[in-house]
């Protein structure tokens, strides 16, 4: 379980911090993925023997994961808004993007809030995925008689 959560996080850890400085909303589409591939690994390292066991470690390996998916966002979200919010050309840009002229405080707030939530989902999608991804390990290696 801890190989996979360590494989897991450091995956997601990269490619979540790349995202994030797109969009946070780009993130939601790795996760699913992430998460099964993660529950199901854990499970191929541990063979569990039982239903719960094999839940129990999908879905610490997705919280360990999810962990770090958190930390990189949150990573990108400090450095994408220190980037954009010091350009000297602010109030040019987001006229071009047909934007209507924000503060760096509101482009603070807005990219905040929006990274909570997408990480709050993210995490909570991952530990049930993960979770799913155990269950899917377990009915495909079941013990006999089980």
């Amino acid at each position: 379980m801890l190989k996979a959560g360590f494989i897991g996080a450091i995956v997601g850890f990269i490619y979540i911090t790349i995202l994030s400085f797109l969009s946070p909303f780009c993130t939601l589409c790795f996760v699913p993925l992430l998460g099964v591939g993660v529950g199901y690994l854990a499970c191929q390292f541990d063979s569990p023997t039982t239903l719960e066991a094999s839940l129990r470690q999908g879905s610490l390996a997705g919280g360990m994961t999810g962990s770090a998916v958190i930390f990189g966002q949150i990573v990108a979200t400090v450095v994408n808004g220190i980037l954009l919010t010091n350009l000297k050309d602010w109030a040019t840009m987001t006229k071009q993007l047909g934007m209507t002229p924000i503060t760096p405080t509101d482009y603070w707030q807005m990219t905040l809030v929006t990274n909570s939530f997408c990480s709050l989902f993210n995490m909570l999608t991952l530990v049930i995925l993960a979770a799913s991804g155990g269950l899917w390990w377990f009915y495909r290696h079941r013990p006999k008689g089980f």
